[in-house]
């Protein structure tokens, strides 16, 4: 069942991440997360399982490179959010 809903978010990242807007809203979001659970950078980026340098760039608006879909498996262990409200507009 991970199989296959990893292979499931996967090719949701993929067509999400066409979509500027919810880009956007992800990287809104994620800042959003970490300033409501009152964590750092380097707290919030070790929660979800990437550099403080990717963190940097997704609280900037930008999606680094290698950025894969087991942030959102982390982010819904850790905060329980499931994965599609992340690219909301609003994250509740």
């Amino acid at each position: 069942i991970m199989i296959l809903l990893n292979t499931i978010l996967c090719d949701f990242r993929g067509a999400i991440m066409k979509k500027e807007t919810e880009i956007m809203f992800f990287c809104e979001n994620i800042k959003a997360l970490r300033k409501i659970n009152n964590l750092s950078k380097k707290e919030m980026a070790k929660l979800i399982g990437i550099g403080t340098k990717s963190l940097t760039l997704i609280e900037n608006g930008r999606l680094p490179p290698r950025l894969g879909c087991d942030v959102l498996f982390e982010i819904q262990k850790n905060f329980g959010i499931v994965p599609k409200t992340m690219f909301s507009e609003n994250m509740q």
